[in-house]
């Protein structure tokens, strides 16, 4: 029997048969390793969550209240919700990690290296706090997310960092000086200059909506309600390549000034002059908007 002539008439489902293979080994693997390092992650920084908050890990789905629960909303992406804390409705924090079980991905992150990231979202409680605008972020990126995002465009302008003791590649945004001053104190500056790889941005908003939204798509849709919110952006050293447990513990004093500056903003409250110059700010948002909305009404402008 002629056997290199046989196995070469199926050489293309051999390959094939291959890459199924190669692609549902990595899908486990991949998917194992998110697994590991976001139960890691939670496992390591629960104590300190604990401390803080009656309640962590609601899975916010059962009738009664729920603990230590790692919500898994994919192979990649994993949220916690804690709640039950003075001058806060709870925290969403998302641990979002690598598409480590997606083939297409992990060679992507060979050409184009990014790296998994947390995002804790602070929901405050809305007759509790004063009137803050405040980002500190990569420069790179400043003046692009001033231009897009509402409430920085709106209420924000560039601050010097000189009087702040922060890494040079880091660059502020605030409505007011004394919001600044208050917040980037020694402490918190120096925890973020010491974690620097870890650290990636910090957004305080008393009148959070998100990204502009284009004059076409506003017309369709209503803009959406003023929040307030802290939102912490967190990154994990490596860009992927360092998968071990242990490299999920490098967020925890980054957590510990995040935890720090809730209380701040609960307990802070802006000068007098300050908060009229606040409230007049907002009033004009609101009358401009109105205008726009009015102006954009089909047939507003017909005699």
């Amino acid at each position: 029997v002629n056997m290199k002539g046989h196995w070469e008439d199926y050489y293309l489902e051999i390959i094939g048969l291959i890459g199924v293979f190669v692609y549902a080994l990595n899908f486990y693997t991949g998917k194992s390793i998110n697994n590991r390092l976001a139960n890691a992650w939670f496992e390591h920084h629960k104590k300190l969550l604990s401390d803080a908050f009656c309640i962590v890990g609601d899975d916010g789905v059962s009738k009664e209240v729920s603990e230590d629960v790692l919500v898994k909303e994919s192979e990649n992406r994993f949220v916690l919700w804690c709640t039950g804390r003075l001058g806060c409705e709870g925290i969403k924090i998302e641990i979002k990690l690598l598409r480590r079980q997606d083939l297409i991905s992990v060679l992507s992150q060979i050409f184009k290296p990014q790296s998994d990231t947390i995002t804790i979202t602070t929901y405050l409680s809305p007759e509790d706090t004063d009137s803050v605008v405040l980002a500190v972020m990569p420069r790179k990126g400043l003046k692009r997310l001033q231009q897009e995002v509402q409430d920085l465009a709106h209420f924000a302008t560039e601050k010097k960092t000189d009087k702040f003791d922060l890494p040079g590649q880091l660059g502020i945004l605030s409505e007011f000086s004394e919001v600044s001053n208050e917040f980037l104190s020694i402490p918190v500056c120096k925890t973020i200059s010491e974690n620097i790889d870890v650290f990636d941005s910090i957004h305080f908003s008393d009148y959070y909506t998100g990204f502009k939204i284009s004059q076409e798509s506003q017309t369709e849709t209503e803009r959406p309600k003023p929040v307030k919110r802290l939102i912490f952006n967190f990154v994990i050293p490596g860009h992927g390549k360092r998968t071990k447990s242990s490299i999920m513990e490098t967020t925890e004093p980054l957590l510990r000034m995040a935890l720090h500056m809730m209380i701040k903003v609960h307990k802070f409250k802006l000068s007098k002059e300050n908060k009229n110059k606040a409230e007049r700010h907002r009033v004009q948002v609101e009358e401009e908007y109105l205008k726009q909305t009015h102006t954009q009404t089909p047939g507003s402008g017909a005699a």
